[in-house]
């Protein structure tokens, strides 16, 4: 694991002592899950989420009664930063810091017909289906066996490596939904269903998932929409080029880049970048002579290697289907 985070460079991860820290890439690493983390367990959520500070959850609990939105099911979200500890497998301070996802689920259940925990065995099930997608090796994630204990039952989704497994996501059973959300009648047959995700350990995770070693070269191949930066732009420029001709090039790379960022998909000028590789984008665009000519470019996926001829105005929105 630390040999992946070393080749990659500190520009994704580095663990520290502390914790993760994270380079320019990592960072939007980091931000990119948690959208899709978001829209995926909130937006896109088939009953009410509610998205709040873990702080004012009660008093916001208190309202949602108040004006009838606390039709079960509903869910609460919230996103914060704890110190627990989280994989016992790696080898980091016990008790590091990291950033955690989390929705509670209340439901009702009739436990006379034994349909007590349908909600929490159907997370179970989407939640790993979830992981899968997003995977470059979907055969990695399993749920490890779950323990009991008054009432209650938790199980973990984790990711098996070589070098051991890193949990990415806790999913709890809890039958007093009253003591977890104060406002609920202590006499209701309502339920609570948490699952929990922690964005550090799933950033981690997502690396040591997509790094490879193709034929001596090291490449990270991660989902789109998770990739930092999602594509650049570079030169063909041939040895025989005039200095009018190279600016001319250099200029439509810098033209093919505003495209991208004004659609809204993440790029970044490589002009004058001495280690290209270093930036994993998905996608390269190249612009040659012919490109002055017919505004046609080559777009290559680094994923598969397959390339296409898109013409500079669709080029964009091209870039759009594909990553966002």
């Amino acid at each position: 694991m630390e040999q992946i985070l070393k080749v990659l460079g500190p520009s994704f991860l580095t663990l520290k002592e502390f914790g993760f820290a994270y380079g320019m890439q990592g960072i939007l690493l980091c931000r990119n899950f948690e959208k899709m983390w978001f829209e995926h367990c909130i937006t896109k959520s088939k009953y009410n989420i509610f998205y709040l500070p873990s702080n004012t959850i009660n008093s916001n609990v208190k309202n949602l009664i108040d004006i009838g939105l606390n039709n079960v099911p509903f869910g609460i979200a919230n996103i914060d930063n704890v110190k627990n500890i989280w994989n016992k497998s790696i080898n980091l301070e016990k008790n590091v810091q990291h950033r955690i996802a989390k929705i509670t689920t209340v439901y009702e259940s009739d436990d006379a017909i034994g349909s007590v925990k349908d909600l929490f065995y159907k997370k179970q099930r989407e939640r790993k289906s979830w992981w899968r997608q997003i995977s470059e090796n979907p055969s990695i994630y399993h749920i490890r066996e779950g323990e009991q204990k008054r009432g209650e039952e938790h199980i973990e989704i984790e990711a098996q490596f070589p070098f051991g497994n890193i949990v990415v996501e806790k999913i709890h059973f809890k039958k007093n939904a009253s003591a977890i959300l104060p406002g609920i009648s202590k006499t209701s047959n309502l339920r609570i269903v948490e699952h929990i995700t922690s964005l550090d350990w799933a950033c981690l995770t997502i690396l040591c998932d997509g790094y490879i070693e193709i034929e001596g070269s090291k490449e990270l191949q991660i989902h789109p929409q998770l990739s930092p930066y999602k594509a650049y732009c570079k030169a063909n420029i041939s040895p025989e080029d005039d200095d009018i001709v190279k600016e001319d090039l250099n200029d439509l790379t810098l033209y093919v880049i505003e495209l991208l960022r004004e659609k809204g998909v993440e790029s970044v000028i490589m002009n004058n970048v001495k280690k290209p590789e270093v930036f994993r984008v998905p996608y390269i665009i190249t612009v040659n002579n012919e490109s002055l000519k017919s505004g046609l470019v080559k777009l290559v996926c680094q994923r598969t290697l397959c390339g296409e001829t898109v013409h500079i105005t669709d080029m964009a929105q091209r870039m759009y289907n594909l990553c966002v």
